[in-house]
């Protein structure tokens, strides 16, 4: 760490429409070593896909890639501010998963106030707890997002502007917090780093990143007048095309300033596509301008026009629109850009396997790896990417592998985990039980194999076995208390064939006993109780309200019932570890001591996970299905995008009403 000013010290700017272009210079500027041979080079990244790629980009050009901290934009920020400003920081307290307990904490106190009666109006409904729960949520997203896109407007409220209950309960938040956010700290870190007494990197690179809220590049402009700080922009176009509009942007404005229209609008004929689609990266193109970057580099390479893919990607790169000109031929066998209309997913799968085998045969140099299929929501594509590509015969079977599926699918254990704590409030039908008992490691820890499972499925159904644990647990669900069929019933009928069987004669204090266990079932039959007993133990305990610290010993505890150490699946058992661990975390930095019942808790946990990126299955060497996501610009040979309809994408993410971004 360097607090003096670096020889180099500025904003350097490099441009490409290629990427590949991009990671050369970025492997051109890591030749410079640092003055510090130990520290890492700091590299700022917008998803782990990116990161990834570029791990194998610098690993092929210098032979290794290694001492490379990468980081995401807001950790990066905060990780400077803890390290240059410690104790004043609070950039964890404002962090969006534990402003939503902070925020759930105060609502009570504030909601009888009159500023807030819309919101008192929606937390008198049904289910207040939960309901408080998922409004904090989505007030601490509007927050996490104001800190980054509307500094100015969070720095007025704590000057006592505004009066309405956003204002009122953002300075509440900023009572309860022992230190200062993001923007407000920002102010107190340049201070600092203009006098030299922040430690900071002797080196910054941000790549790959296609926007940034204008805080964070005010802030990499600022880190600039210390250090070097290298942007590795991407850029369709060498072009100037910051002017250009679309068709409704050109609209807007001849009916705003109809005198004007046509001085503004010089730029409107050109490339139709890049002016509807490229709105987020024009307008970032001007902020980075504005920033007047001490050198420029630019790496553009022309895309060839052979093709009718070619001939698109060369009219974006000439600003050229194909509208205006005559028409160009293409080759017949010109397969470039395919589309294909089918009927449902799974036949989208088919067909899809049925054109990259053909593409395999056409190409012979092209490997699974240069390919990636993405899909507006993956998960709903998941199983029939295994039901199509895992089942086909083996002379014809392509590699592949499914990334951003979220935590709680690519980890069994933790799917697991969350089936029993939902079960807890459930009628505990014998599919749903079963369903449970189907997890691997569930059944290596009760000692039972698939075998089994087809053995118990007979005796569920031959005990009349359905739902209900007893009558008091159906009573306690509000339902009348009676005890047929339910599982304690057909458990007793199970035991009370073993002990004592009956050939059908005669009850046994109202029992009449199953007879048809003897010899090797006996065993499978004590490790079905045990398992069943276990969860049903289980479904007791946690259905009374408790703190985040006393939820967090009670879960892992719940844990360790159901999936001890196993060598097999430690690295999944370590990720539900590591989410266990962040509820005491969590509690300590909301100071939130309430009792939290079964249901919000379990809303947390959903919400945790699905925000926890793992990055495995992407770029592994197969062929990657994956998400459509903003900023992912990894480049492949072959795109393929599935389930494009017109309810699914564009996708329609409807803000709250209360959001001011």
């Amino acid at each position: 760490m360097l607090p003096r000013v670096s020889p180099k010290a500025g904003l350097h700017l490099h441009t490409s429409n290629r990427l590949e272009q991009l990671a050369d210079a970025m492997a051109l500027l890591l030749r410079h070593p640092l003055a510090d041979p130990f520290a890492a080079e700091a590299v700022v990244i917008p998803t782990l896909g990116l990161e990834r790629w570029l791990t194998q980009q610098l690993a092929l050009r210098h032979g290794i890639c290694a001492n490379i901290s990468f980081l995401f934009p807001q950790k990066f920020v905060a990780w400077l501010m803890d390290t240059a400003l410690p104790g004043r920081a609070a950039a964890r307290f404002y962090a969006r998963e534990n402003l939503s307990w902070r925020i759930m904490k105060l609502l009570p106190a504030l909601a009888g106030r009159r500023e807030f009666a819309e919101l008192r109006r929606y937390l008198e409904q049904p289910r207040p707890e939960l309901r408080r729960f998922q409004l904090a949520g989505k007030i601490a997203g509007s927050f996490d997002q104001y800190l980054a896109f509307r500094p100015r407007m969070i720095l007025d409220w704590e000057s006592g502007k505004g009066n309405d209950w956003q204002a009122i309960l953002w300075r509440e938040l900023v009572r309860s917090a022992p230190g200062l956010h993001p923007p407000a700290l920002a102010q107190e870190f340049f201070i600092a780093l203009r006098r030299g007494a922040a430690p900071v990197p002797e080196r910054v690179s941000v790549f790959g990143i296609s926007t940034l809220p204008l805080f964070y590049l005010e802030f990499f402009q600022e880190l600039a007048q210390a250090i070097e700080v290298h942007l590795f922009v991407m850029r369709p176009t060498p072009e100037w095309w910051s002017d250009i509009r679309s068709e409704r942007e050109e609209l807007r404005a001849r009916r705003q300033a109809p005198e004007t229209a046509q001085l503004d609008l010089q730029f409107a004929g050109l490339n139709p596509l890049l002016a509807s689609f490229g709105k987020l990266g024009r307008e970032f193109l001007e902020i980075v301008t504005e920033l007047n970057p001490a050198q420029e580099q630019d790496g553009f390479v022309a895309p060839p026009n052979d093709t009718l893919l070619g001939q698109i990607q060369r009219d974006i790169f000439e600003l050229h629109n194909p509208i205006d000109g005559a028409p160009r031929p293409v080759a017949v066998d010109d397969r470039s850009l395919q589309f294909h209309s089918c009927h449902s997913p799974m036949r989208e799968m088919e067909v899809l396997h049925d054109q990259l085998l053909a593409l395999f045969e056409e190409y012979p140099d092209l490997k699974p790896h240069d390919i990636v299929v993405m899909a507006p929501d993956i998960g709903i594509y998941a199983p029939f990417i295994d039901a199509v590509f895992d089942t086909a015969p083996e002379h014809l079977r392509i590699p592949f592998s499914v990334a951003d599926r979220g935590a709680r699918a690519e980890n069994g254990v933790i799917d697991t985990f969350l089936r029993i704590l939902e079960a807890a409030g459930s009628r505990f039908t014998a599919s749903s039980v079963m369903s449970i008992l189907e997890s691997g490691p569930l059944q290596r820890r009760f000692e039972l194999v698939d075998s089994d499972l087809e053995i118990i499925r007979g005796w569920i159904e031959k005990t009349g076995i359905r739902w209900g644990i007893d009558a008091a647990q159906r009573e306690a669900l509000g339902l009348p208390a009676f005890a047929e069929n339910s599982w304690r019933a057909g458990l007793d009928r199970l035991l009370l064939g073993y002990a004592a069987p009956a050939r059908g004669e005669k009850l046994f204090e109202g029992i009449l006993a199953f007879d048809e266990i003897e010899g090797s079932l006996a065993e499978t039959l004590g490790h079905f109780i045990e398992f069943a007993e276990t969860l049903f133990t289980t479904a007791g305990d946690v259905r009374q309200p408790r703190p985040l610290l006393a939820w967090q010993k009670t879960l892992q505890q719940i844990a360790l019932r159901f999936f001890p150490p196993d060598d097999e699946r430690e690295a999944e058992l370590r990720q539900l570890r590591r989410v266990l661990e962040s509820l005491g975390e969590t509690a300590a930095l909301s100071d939130f001591s309430e009792a939290v019942p079964l249901d919000v808790l379990l809303a947390h946990l959903d919400k945790a996970l699905a925000e926890r990126e793992t990055g495995s299955g992407f770029l592994v060497g197969h062929v990657t299905f994956c998400a459509l996501k903003p900023m992912r610009t990894v480049p492949f040979r072959v795109i393929c995008l599935v389930g494009m309809n017109d309810t699914a994408y564009p996708r329609h993410d409807r803000a709250p009403a209360f959001d001011l971004v």
